[in-house]
């Protein structure tokens, strides 16, 4: 349970959150949809009386498309209803209902009209809580649902959507390799499995090499099963930097816009995915330039390739610190184009603060990176018991890093303490390696996303 949770304003919600993260949690892929099933049919199906739907699967990248989607249609004017996972600080901000983060009063009402329905034995937290967001979605008027997939896809709880008005899947990489498969071809067909009879698909951009090939292999044979045609990024369109803009191509078309809000040029490629979208959307989602435009400068994603306040680490104010919630090979990628853009514009001694979940792949994220960095600083992250512990990371992955110096904290405040004695203002600071570790640095810098007095 996130620890911003536990402490919720509101003593009967808080109880209630606290009852709703006693169920399953992460243990499991919805192999079994029954329960489930019977629950959405107890509450009236309101998977089914939701407005147009764009679906949104994919390892890296899925929560950024679905941010740039928001920030353009709402630019636009529409009211837009998103679905998120996992949250940073509080559940709420899972649930956007026509532009506003759920409020507390709507969020206690559907969980109290759930239990009041059914037992909710079997079901796990990520169950009841889409299902509930499905009912808060079919009584609050919006022009369309941002709804992004929890893990995998195929037999993810939000896959009960039939037809959606167009899906996109991102970046596929390795990640829940336990429960999804141990090659990106087996992951690809998990993420697929979200392509829908007829209906259109936008395809992000993927790696190099064979693993790309091999991906985009399992998804042309999937929508070729189900008469769906794939926009797929590199051969239908693409996205890229030149001259300081944001360059989107598709069809002998070219447009230029802004560079995105977002931070990384992996966000450029996540914005190209969104653009499409819209596009394949067409008359159905019509969005005009100027919207565009405005949408991917003013697009809002916490924790991801953020630029925080030095201050409030008490290092000083010329001191760079970012947080990020990369936690996998390809997340440690992106993050490595972004060390060597740094190193290129205005190198400065890289510091790293890392706290990860004992089962993640810490070498496969480092690999990419590990030279680059003057120090890493391993913390716990609160109420987590599956850590990454020193002598864990250095069975690991401590040969990686073993030409710099290499410590642990149990908390963020000691890890930071022990910085500000050893760096200066010309140091750079990147916190990363879970969304939880974002939820406890932002909690503490209180940079919290959307109030919760929303709808």
């Amino acid at each position: 349970m996130h620890q911003a949770d536990l402490r919720h304003p509101r003593p009967s919600l808080q109880k209630k959150l606290q009852a709703l993260y006693q169920l399953r949690t992460g243990s499991k892929v919805n192999w079994d949809a029954l329960a489930y099933r019977i629950l959405l049919r107890e509450m009236g199906e309101p998977h089914k009386k939701l407005p147009p739907v764009i679906h949104v699967a994919g390892t890296n990248g899925k929560g950024s498309i679905v941010a740039f989607l928001r920030a353009m249609l709402e630019a636009q004017g529409y009211k837009v209803h998103a679905y998120t996972s996992p949250h940073l600080l509080r559940v709420n901000e899972r649930i956007r209902l026509a532009g506003e983060v759920i409020s507390d009063d709507l969020l206690e009402r559907m969980i109290d009209e759930v239990y009041a329905q059914h037992t909710l034995a079997g079901l796990s937290f990520f169950e009841v809580t889409t299902a509930l967001a499905f009912r808060a979605f079919s009584q609050v008027p919006a022009d369309v649902l941002l709804l992004e997939v929890g893990m995998g896809g195929r037999l993810d709880c939000t896959n009960v959507i039939e037809d959606p008005l167009v899906s996109v899947i991102s970046r596929i990489s390795y990640d829940h390799t336990e429960f999804l498969g141990s090659t990106l071809a087996d992951i690809a067909a998990e993420k697929g499995g979200i392509l829908k009879a007829g209906r259109p698909c936008v395809v992000g951009a993927q790696g190099a090499g064979g693993d790309a090939r091999g991906v985009l292999d399992v998804l042309e044979t999937i929508a070729g099963e189900k008469s769906s045609t794939l926009f797929v990024y590199g051969r239908d369109w693409r996205s890229f930097e030149s001259g300081g803009q944001m360059v989107f191509e598709v069809g002998g078309e070219r447009n230029v816009y802004p560079l995105p809000g977002l931070a990384g040029a992996h966000q450029i490629l996540n914005a190209g995915a969104a653009l499409m979208a819209l596009r394949v959307a067409g008359d159905a989602l019509p969005v005009q330039e100027e919207a565009k435009a405005q949408g991917l400068c003013r697009v809002d994603w916490p924790g991801r390739m953020q630029r925080l306040s030095s201050a409030v680490f008490g290092l000083p104010e010329e001191c760079e610190v970012w947080l990020d919630c990369g936690h996998n090979d390809s997340a440690g990628e992106v993050l490595a184009q972004q060390i060597r853009k740094w190193a290129a514009d205005d190198p400065k001694p890289l510091h790293l603060v890392l706290g990860m979940l004992g089962h993640k792949d810490v070498r496969g994220f480092l690999a990419p990176f590990a030279d680059q960095i003057e120090s890493l600083t391993l913390v716990k992250i609160a109420g987590e018991k599956n850590i990454l512990t020193l002598q864990v990371f250095q069975n690991k992955a401590g040969d990686l890093v073993s030409f710099v110096p290499v410590r642990s904290f149990d908390d963020l405040s000691a890890a930071f303490c022990a910085l500000r004695t050893e760096i200066d203002g010309r140091s750079r600071v990147l916190i990363a390696g879970s969304v939880y570790l974002a939820g406890s640095v932002l909690d503490l810098v209180q940079e919290t996303p959307k109030s919760t007095s929303g709808v």
